[in-house]
């Protein structure tokens, strides 16, 4: 499927926050109202400062923009992940389909996995997601993707490489 990854650009800013005001999209992506929106709004506004090490992206299809994601070592964001001891380790992942019509076509389970792809390739050793318990389509790309359920809101997958694969006994 024609799908790539480009870095968020500020000409992309607009169309993120147009999507982001979808009810689809906001339902998911701000479940605390305009306060989550405010913290978006801050975030990819500071994405060369303050959140660097967040990596947005925009979602192509044909070279059509379709939607967004982003990943981020959770190092840097433990009020929001919980204590992680070791940087360039364990990263969470965002998504998010913003044109409708590009819905319910695997798209969301080819974004994982491309996110995947980039973090294996810094050498992460864990990803983690956090979708709400209603969002089924996020929750079944999440377990197709090998993601496995530890507790509502909390879904991860150990990576596995050469590199870090544990020697047979």
């Amino acid at each position: 499927m024609p799908v790539t990854l480009r870095p968020l650009t500020d000409e992309d800013v607009n169309l993120f926050f147009k999507w982001l005001d979808k009810e689809y999209i906001y339902k998911w992506m701000c479940p605390k109202g305009d306060v989550h929106r405010q913290d978006w709004l801050n975030e990819i506004n500071g994405r060369d400062g303050k959140y660097s090490f967040i990596k947005h992206f925009m979602v192509y299809f044909n070279d059509v923009k379709i939607g967004f994601c982003q990943y981020l070592d959770c190092f840097y964001a433990q009020e929001y992940y919980g204590t992680v001891i070791e940087k360039d380790s364990t990263y969470g992942i965002g998504y998010l389909i913003g044109e409708e019509e590009y819905l319910n076509k695997g798209i969301g389970k080819i974004i994982i996995k491309m996110l995947e792809e980039k973090i294996i390739q810094i050498g992460g050793k864990e990803i983690i997601a956090d979708p709400l318990p209603e969002n089924t389509a996020s929750i079944k790309a999440l377990l197709s993707n090998g993601f496995v359920k530890i507790k509502d809101e909390d879904y991860r997958k150990k990576i596995i490489t050469a590199a870090n694969a544990e020697e047979p006994a």
